[in-house]
C-alpha cells in the first residue's frame, strides 16, 4: 500500500486497480466506528479488490459516492428529530465499511458502487438543487492581483487514480501527490515540515482554484470564486499551519493560514452567505441496516 496524504479532514490512500466496470460490492460490511481517547480520523483505503473505509460519517460517504464536495451536501431531516444535526454536526455517527470489489472493477467504479451500498443500507434519497449557506468566498485582496498567465492549458492523464469529490487525485510518493480536474489543470501538492503545504498549479482558473482550496483547505463551509476574473494562471500556494492549531480557535487559524498564502497572489478568502449548488438529502437512517 502507497503512503496515504492528507486532503482536508479525510485520509485518501490507493493501489491500482484496473479491469471491467460494476455498480455493486461483492459483499459488503458496514458497522460504526470505534474511537480512541475521542480521536476517529477519516480514511478511505483501495487495494486490489478491497476498500476499507473507517470513521466516515454518512457526509463525507456521499460526497465520495457522487463526486460532490461534501460541504455542499444539505439535510433536510423531518420535524421528529431533534437536537444537533444528526448527519452534518460534529457529533454525527461515523461508520467503518469493509467492501470487496468484484475481480476486474475499475477503481473509478468505486464511488457508483458506494451510492448503491448508500441506498440499500442507509436508505438515502435526494436531489440536487440550490441552498442559501454560509460560504468562503475567493475574492481579490485590496493588494490587487499578483498572478502570472499561463500557457496553453494543463490537464495531465494520472495513471490509476480515483475520482474522488469531483478531482482526480494519484499519489506519486510519500509526501507528493497529483490533483487534477479541467478547471485547475494539474496540481502538484508537495508536503514539507513543519506542517507546510505547497501547490503548484501552472494552468489553473480562478474556479479552479477555488476548487481546490475547496478541497484541501478543512473549512466548514465551501469555497466558491467570486473575482470574477477570466483566463488561467500559473501559481504557486504554499501555506503553513505551524503553531495554528488550538482545538478551540481551529477554523479561524485555518482561514489564517490560508490568507497568509492566498495574499501573496493578491487574493483572499472572506465569509459570506450565498445560494449554491447543493446535493439536498431528503432520507437517510441515522443507523444502516444489517449486514
Amino acid at each position: 500500500m502507497r503512503p496515504g496524504m492528507r486532503l482536508g479532514k479525510l485520509t485518501l490512500m490507493v493501489a491500482g486497480i484496473a479491469g471491467a466496470s460494476a455498480q455493486e460490492f461483492e459483499v459488503a460490511s458496514v458497522k460504526p466506528s470505534p474511537w480512541y481517547d475521542g480521536v476517529c480520523p477519516q480514511s478511505i483505503k483501495l487495494d486490489r479488490g478491497r476498500v476499507v473505509i473507517e470513521c466516515a460519517t454518512v457526509r463525507t460517504l456521499i460526497g465520495f459516492a457522487f463526486r460532490f464536495s461534501p460541504e455542499r451536501i444539505a439535510e433536510r431531516i423531518p420535524e421528529r428529530i431533534k437536537g444537533p444535526e444528526p448527519m452534518m454536526g460534529l457529533q454525527a455517527p461515523r461508520f467503518d465499511i469493509g467492501a470487496k470489489i468484484p475481480p476486474g472493477t475499475p477503481v473509478d467504479r468505486v464511488p457508483e458502487m458506494l451510492q448503491a451500498l448508500l441506498a440499500d443500507r442507509f436508505k438515502l434519497a435526494l436531489h440536487r438543487g440550490n441552498t442559501r449557506q454560509e460560504i468562503y468566498a475567493l475574492v481579490e485582496a485590496k493588494s490587487g492581483i499578483k498572478l502570472n498567465p499561463a500557457g496553453a492549458a494543463d490537464l495531465e492523464s494520472l495513471p490509476g487514480a480515483l475520482d474522488f469529490f469531483g478531482e482526480t487525485r494519484a499519489v506519486a510518493t510519500g509526501s507528493t501527490a497529483m490533483i487534477s480536474n479541467p478547471r485547475m489543470g494539474t496540481v502538484l501538492e508537495t508536503e514539507g515540515s513543519n506542517r507546510t503545504q505547497q501547490w503548484h498549479a501552472r494552468s489553473i482558473s480562478l474556479p479552479g482554484l477555488a476548487d481546490l482550496l475547496d478541497k484541501v483547505a478543512p473549512l466548514s463551509s465551501p469555497i466558491i470564486d467570486m473575482t470574477g476574473l477570466q483566463g488561467r494562471y500559473e501559481l504557486i500556494l504554499q501555506v503553513s499551519l505551524r503553531e495554528r492549531t488550538s482545538p478551540a480557535d481551529m477554523e479561524a487559524s485555518i482561514l489564517t493560514a490560508f490568507n497568509d498564502g492566498l495574499r501573496k497572489l493578491g487574493l483572499q478568502l472572506e465569509h459570506r452567505t450565498a445560494s449554491i449548488e447543493s446535493l439536498i438529502v431528503d432520507h437517510v437512517e441515522k443507523m444502516p441496516t444489517g449486514n
